[in-house]
């Protein structure tokens, strides 16, 4: 196995995340849009009118809908839903820093069950 292949098998997008939203956490958004709007089906973005960026990603993964948004001021509104049959039965809001961590396990999980997951995550933690 190549130190490439190894590096990738062993990388976590919890850590990943983590380590990103310390550094800049406005352009956190845009990199999960960048990354997962191509690869995780039913991704919905929310974009500002005037200057184009991320306001909100929802994410179904899991049996849970992730939803991040990003206020005017830069501040994080993270929460989790539960979605049973195509129906939220439970909404719960999270820390940041908990939702990242949730988030990025749940996503580890499903964008390695695929090629084209592996490849977007590859290409994504270069």
């Amino acid at each position: 196995m190549s130190d490439d292949a190894s590096s990738f098998e062993s990388a976590s997008v919890a850590a990943v995340l983590a380590q990103r939203s310390r550094e800049d956490r406005r352009a956190l958004l845009d990199e999960l849009v960048a990354m997962l709007a191509e690869v995780i089906p039913g991704v919905q973005v929310e974009r500002a009118l005037l200057r184009r960026h991320v306001k909100a990603i929802r994410l179904p993964v899991g049996g849970f809908i992730y939803e991040l948004k990003r206020h005017a001021d830069d501040t994080f509104e993270a929460k989790r839903q539960q979605e049973v049959r195509g129906v939220v039965i439970r909404g719960d809001p999270m820390e940041i820093d908990a939702f990242l961590a949730e988030l990025g396990l749940a996503l580890d999980v499903e964008l390695k069950r695929t090629e084209r997951g592996r490849d977007a995550l590859r290409e994504w933690l270069k």
